[in-house]
């Protein structure tokens, strides 16, 4: 049997960029788009607790775990599973234990950060000289994309 360990919870601010939002602003109160319905830069996010609330769509949640159940539509103890927030009854939780992302989490990442160097790429030659090796970038993108709209993320 797994029980939940709140300690054991990713990083809020890793977790969120993790999950392909760029949080903004001073302040423990960062701002970012709203994943749930799309809206850019209506969503507040807690970078202590990982509370969040969207300001139009009204979503709202006391932590990444709440994020992350709403997000991917699964229940407490699977999203905890997921987050590597859970040990087996009797073990003892290992402080130092890496939080991994969820495969959804780790393709936005993907996403993301080939969109940023395929964009790099195209903007100045002088980042990437070869035009083939351009192109590559710029087809890596596109595959992880494609793969992320099969995948339906």
């Amino acid at each position: 049997m797994k029980r939940f360990v709140r300690d054991m919870l990713p990083d809020p601010i890793r977790f969120y960029e993790a999950e392909g939002l760029q949080l903004t602003g001073p302040g423990k109160w960062k701002t970012t788009r709203c994943p749930f319905h799309g809206g850019s830069d209506s969503m507040r996010v807690n970078s202590e607790s990982g509370a969040f609330k969207c300001m139009a769509c009204e979503v709202h949640g006391g932590d990444v775990l709440s994020f992350y159940m709403q997000r991917q539509s699964i229940d407490f103890l699977d999203a905890a599973e997921a987050l590597g927030a859970t040990v087996s009854d009797g073990a003892v939780p290992s402080p130092a234990r890496k939080a991994t992302l969820s495969a959804p989490a780790a393709l936005a990442l993907l996403q993301s950060e080939a969109w940023l160097i395929a964009c790099t790429a195209l903007s100045t030659a002088e980042a990437v000289k070869d035009q083939a090796d351009r192109l590559r970038l710029i087809e890596a993108a596109r595959t992880i994309q494609n793969i992320m709209q099969e995948a339906g993320t």
